[in-house]
């Protein structure tokens, strides 16, 4: 799990904790299986609706990927473009196939692929665009699906609540038991609004930013597999594509291309 989503999940939960403690309120009386279950399943089932089944195989992996912040380095990317643009002026355009075995980037994989094939720019960039696009859709379906999940969350807590009440009013008789009803039809509703802010929202929200770093590293990918083509020198990749990056993060030609020693250092 990243250590960033981690600890704001932890500062949260600690904060609530506190300020329960602090009051001198008990934790007990808010643990309430029966509301998560109805909450949970709920939100899931009808944030479900509204997708086919080959989508919906796609979002426990997008949740994963929320929590691992899995998503390309755009430092490593202009490091990788320098080295094949070194093989292209060097050994040429069909000297980039054997590199491809070493890449684990699939969008940049799909950008040599077409340099080796000899595509002209206009299909090398239109195809690349096109990939770019269907990944920015493809990650804005799992931002959306979790953002009505945290929709429906406070939604179905509120309809728990009315399901307590009503069961609770068509028990008057027994006085004593309206003080425990009570608590326990307002607890979906608290239960609602945690899933949906604690679980569903944050999910939402980190996508939508690991999103936007991922469509940044592949447009820096666009521009230097473009660069390549033209048949722009190494030094000249990387004075372009670090153009992307702040002047604190740009590393400069010496420490991308200059082979390290066996201590990790520049040799």
């Amino acid at each position: 799990m990243d250590p960033v989503f981690l600890g704001g999940l932890v500062l949260t939960l600690l904060g609530i904790l506190l300020a329960m403690l602090i009051d001198g309120n008990s934790i007990g009386p808010l643990i309430g299986p029966s509301a998560f279950l109805l909450v949970f399943t709920a939100s899931l089932g009808a944030g479900v609706m509204a997708y086919r089944a080959s989508e919906l195989k796609t979002f426990p992996k997008a949740a994963r990927k929320a929590i691992r912040s899995d998503v390309p380095n755009v430092q490593d990317t202009i490091t990788a473009l320098a080295k094949l643009a070194e093989v292209a002026r060097r050994e040429g355009m069909l000297a980039l196939e054997r590199q491809m075995e070493e890449l684990e980037d699939r969008f940049l994989e799909l950008g040599v692929q077409l340099l080796v094939d000899g595509a002209d720019e206009k299909v090398v960039k239109e195809t690349l665009e096109i990939e770019l696009e269907a990944t920015d859709d493809r990650h804005h379906r799992a931002i959306d699906f979790y953002k009505n999940l945290a929709g429906y969350a406070p939604t179905f807590g509120m309809v728990g609540t009315v399901i307590g009440l009503v069961n609770m009013l068509g028990n008057l008789e027994d006085p004593e038991q309206l003080g425990l009803g009570l608590a326990l039809a307002l607890l979906t509703t608290l239960y609602g609004v945690l899933i949906g802010n604690l679980l569903f929202n944050p999910i939402a929200a980190r996508l939508e930013r690991l999103n936007q770093v991922e469509m940044e590293a592949l447009e820096v990918a666009v521009d230097g597999v473009l660069s390549i083509r033209a048949g722009a020198s190494p030094r000249g990749v990387i004075e372009r594509l670090e153009s992307y990056l702040p002047p604190s993060d740009r590393v400069g030609v010496g420490d991308r291309l200059q082979p390290k020693n066996a201590s990790g250092e520049a040799a």
